[in-house]
């Protein structure tokens, strides 16, 4: 279970479908394009996004190098607010602590 300040932060975030997000270490860029909806039976309702990966959008450069990864909600969310992933939401929102 998280403490009470990390899931008062993550429920801060809303993330949406067009929202950019920067992986630190590799510096790939990643753009939120589906949200699924998945029924778990410990958990209940869990929610997953699949991103498309770039490294670079240059041109058809996007197109070629695109790879695409499945995460989970709230683990995005926990790794933007420990600075794993840089986020940038199509409707304004960022995240400082």
């Amino acid at each position: 279970m998280l403490s009470e300040f990390l899931q008062k932060e993550i429920n801060n975030i809303t993330l949406s479908i067009g929202d950019v997000i920067i992986e630190e270490s590799t510096r790939g860029v990643g753009i939120l394009y589906r949200r699924e909806h998945r029924i778990d039976i410990l958990q209940d309702d869990l929610y997953f996004w699949e991103i498309k990966w770039t490294s670079g959008i240059h041109g058809d450069e996007f197109n070629k190098s695109t790879k695409i990864s499945l995460w989970e909600e709230e683990q995005l969310k926990l790794s933007i607010i420990l600075g794993i992933i840089k986020w940038q939401s199509i409707n304004g929102g960022s995240f400082e602590l």
